[in-house]
C-alpha cells in the first residue's frame, strides 16, 4: 500500500470518529471520541510531512 491508501484509511477512520462523537456529544463519551477523531487527522497530516521530508 502506498501513501495515497494509507492516506484514504486513516481519513476515513478521523472522519468517521468525528461523525460519532457529534452525533454522541450529548453523552460523556461524545467530546473524548471527537478528541480521539482529531488527534488522528493530526497524525495523518503529521505522518504525511514525515513521509515527504525523509524519503529515501
Amino acid at each position: 500500500m502506498n501513501l495515497l491508501h494509507h492516506n484514504i484509511i486513516l481519513l476515513t477512520i478521523g472522519c468517521g470518529l468525528l461523525l460519532i462523537g457529534f452525533s454522541g456529544r450529548r453523552y460523556r463519551w461524545g467530546p473524548g471520541v471527537m478528541l480521539v477523531g482529531i488527534i488522528g487527522l493530526l497524525f495523518m497530516i503529521a505522518y504525511n510531512i514525515y513521509g515527504l521530508l525523509y524519503q529515501p
